[in-house]
């Protein structure tokens, strides 16, 4: 499926005649949420299910964070449990630069 026109803003440094909402699918729900204007995310709700986004975002969530800290904020206060966003929030205020550096350079095995 081709994704809605008004989304080739969004992916300026693709080939947006290339991208494939299947093919695709982490990489389209990632700079939607990421990215998105209102109209953008609405859309992305209307080409994906609620538990496929959520998933790819948990997918994010619990290895590389290539998510903006912002953008898994907000998204983790609608993805994830209470308890859980706020124990990442607690711990993320308390770390140091370096400490935010490497959680973004994880990676689970």
């Amino acid at each position: 499926m081709k994704l809605p026109e008004d989304f080739k803003i969004l992916f300026k440094n693709y080939n947006f005649e290339m991208l494939d909402t299947e093919k695709h699918k982490e990489l389209i729900i990632k700079t939607v949420l990421a990215k998105g204007y209102w109209e953008h995310i609405e859309k992305l709700f209307d080409i994906y299910s609620f538990n496929e986004i959520k998933e790819v975002f948990l997918k994010d969530f619990y290895s590389v964070q290539e998510l903006p800290i912002p953008t898994i904020y907000l998204w983790g206060s609608i993805f994830l449990d209470e308890k859980e966003y706020w124990e990442y929030r607690n711990m993320r205020s308390k770390m140091k630069f370096v400490e935010k550096w490497k959680q973004t350079r994880k990676i689970h095995k």
